[in-house]
């Protein structure tokens, strides 16, 4: 009040209405700041409770991931949002897969050898993997090595040595782990030490059934640990798979040695090493048989989007635009985890706390005004299963996807600081650039638009000619660990970001006309020959996704559909996206390769003609 008073009388009469101009600017810049510091609080507070111990991770079957969703119920509740799940709910519930179940009185590994009958304990001596399926042998076993065949290294295990209608029992990994000068490139795992690729050799051998035992390089330090029935992934290959410990077996080859020239080799270790001495392989018969048998039941978890409208008004108002976070996580792990043997609880603050706290804080903003187009909000389950959410809501929709003008989604967003905000999809509108130019005006944003359409939840909108924005501000080393906490958040970063994203989305609110969708062109590669497919980095599944195929591509005229997976290049496995490039890399235009892919339960061979990069790209 003196600070009033002693400019009042400094200044001449004239000078009153300035001073009184002067308190409003300040008193409107002072309201401005509050509710700035209101937002990131509030946001700030969603992405705390999102990513507390007590939310567990927010994995498939945790009191956690039904807490996040009555968190987000409540906030649209508040924003007064309509109900668009089932019977006016704002839950959509389904189920998904979560895990395996071993049938136990169908599981059996028996030993048969003339001094008699070695029955071993599932759970204990071994355990039946999902990723070779259900199934039953009574064979002789045959010792195959590493179950590798890679004949362009010049090494194959199963090279002279038949193994049909029999058991193989094969090392994990590969030959010469830490050798520099092996062909195995020794300093990183290579494709050959995948466990499909292992699948796949002895099924091309026309083995009956596979029993695994660990390696002594990657884990002499520790126990012998048997993997999880679901270990692996879930698909199975059509041939009994077995993880046995190393000291069950060790107390078999002391009596049925493997032989190499005149040594026997009685331990694992001493296999091991023999053949890392020089890469010859030791495949021979064990002078046993053995029964098996594997059968698992499907685990399956109830799981629900939740989902709120906000209707517009006016002769727009049928068109919707879609706004989406997924809001689970992985809960302790280890499924998807980059520490699986880390038994710890994944609070996913950055994935995808703030992507969640997103959708909330855009739906308590957007409801307090009159829009044109109605806006649904939704926070999508199951993306770490593989974007499952956001495909059930596409064949499900709240509103149909004919009258979905244009798909917002969030996913890691609380980077911004260190690394900025990425926005994919820019380019898969016309009216987009044009539309960003306006939001963006006046103020001061760490931006970078990619010309990537990426992964996440609105990959399929993308498939169904949606155009799609996607923020996100990039992954680090936190990504997918037990160290993805909520102290690590730039909360006033998440904050801008989402005060770009409603600029944004009140932009496509208020265009004339539903925004034109542009399909963009698959991003190249220089000095890779060209596929022609987009690829989804972000899925969960094995192999590497297709998002899109670029028309007239290689992989257009192979047949080669959005959806497939690739799983095999000739005889390189394809176990995860990043692989493909490499692989690709190999090859020359003008080659034909043979693709296999996964198209929903079928193996399909492509015959694909490689090109180098068309002249426009």
């Amino acid at each position: 009040m003196k600070l009033k008073l002693v400019a009042f009388f400094l200044c001449s009469v004239n000078c009153v209405p300035l001073f009184a101009q002067e308190a409003a600017t300040l008193s409107a810049s002072n309201i401005a700041i509050d509710a700035e510091s209101a937002a990131v609080k509030r946001i700030g507070d969603d992405i705390r409770y999102l990513a507390s111990d007590e939310l567990e991770g927010r994995g498939p079957q945790t009191k956690g991931l039904e807490l996040a969703a009555k968190r987000i119920e409540e906030v649209f509740a508040e924003a007064g949002l309509i109900g668009g799940g089932d019977d006016g709910t704002y839950r959509k519930p389904f189920e998904i897969p979560v895990d395996t179940k071993v049938i136990e009185k169908d599981t059996k590994l028996v030993f048969k050898t003339q001094r008699g009958i070695i029955e071993l304990k599932a759970g204990e001596d071994f355990q039946p993997l999902a990723a070779g399926g259900s199934g039953n042998a009574n064979a002789e076993v045959v010792f195959v090595g590493y179950g590798i065949n890679a004949p362009r290294l010049k090494y194959s295990d199963y090279e002279g040595i038949d193994v049909e209608g029999k058991i193989v029992v094969v090392i994990r990994r590969e030959p010469q782990q830490g050798d520099d000068t092996s062909v195995f490139d020794g300093k990183r795992t290579s494709q050959h030490a995948f466990i499909r690729t292992k699948l796949d050799a002895a099924k091309k051998a026309k083995a009956a059934a596979i029993v695994m035992v660990n390696d002594p390089h990657s884990t002499h330090e520790k126990p012998d640990e048997l993997s999880h029935p679901a270990g692996f992934g879930s698909r199975g290959a059509g041939i009994p798979f077995f993880h046995m410990t190393k000291q069950r077996l060790n107390e078999l080859l002391e009596k049925h040695p493997v032989k190499a020239g005149d040594k026997e080799l009685k331990t694992v270790k001493e296999i091991a090493d023999q053949i890392d001495s020089d890469l010859q392989p030791l495949s021979q018969p064990l002078d046993i048989t053995a029964e098996v048998g594997s059968k698992f039941d499907e685990i399956r978890a109830g799981v629900s989007n939740v989902i709120g409208i906000l209707e517009g008004e006016g002769p727009l108002a049928d068109e919707t635009i879609v706004v989406g976070a997924h809001y689970d996580h992985l809960g302790m792990g280890p499924f998807g985890s980059r520490r699986p043997n880390q038994r710890a609880v994944h609070n996913g603050a950055d994935d995808n706390a703030t992507g969640t706290a997103a959708v909330m804080e855009l739906a308590r903003r957007l409801s307090a005004t009159k829009l044109k187009r109605r806006v649904v909000f939704i926070g999508f389950t199951a993306e770490e299963r593989g974007i499952l959410g956001s495909n059930h809501y596409l064949a499900n929709p709240a509103i149909p996807l004919d009258k979905t003008v244009a798909m917002i989604n969030f996913d890691m967003i609380g980077m911004y600081g260190k690394q900025g905000l990425t926005l994919g999809g820019a380019n898969t509108a016309k009216e987009f650039p044009e539309l960003l130019a306006r939001a963006t005006e006046g103020a001061e944003f760490k931006l970078k638009q990619s010309q990537s359409v990426g992964g996440s939840d609105h990959a399929g909108f993308y498939r169904k000619d949606i155009p799609i924005m996607f923020f996100h501000t990039g992954l680090t080393d936190l990504y997918h660990t037990p160290d993805d906490d909520f102290e690590t958040i730039d909360v006033a970063g998440t904050a801008t970001t989402i005060d770009l994203a409603e600029r944004v989305i009140r932009e496509i609110v208020e265009l004339s006309e539903r925004p034109t969708f542009v399909k963009v062109a698959p991003r190249r590669r220089q000095g890779v020959v060209y596929l022609g497919v987009m690829l989804d980095f972000d899925n969960a599944v094995a192999g590497a996704g297709i998002q899109d195929v670029a028309p007239n591509s290689p992989a257009s005229k192979a047949g080669m559909k959005a959806g497939d997976v690739i799983i095999k290049i000739e005889d390189k496995d394809v176990a995860r996206v990043q692989d493909l490039p490499a692989i690709l890399r190999q090859r020359k235009p003008g080659d034909e390769v043979n693709v296999i892919i996964k198209r929903g339960d079928m193996d399909v061979t492509l015959k694909v003609m490689l090109t180098g990069p068309p002249r426009n790209g």
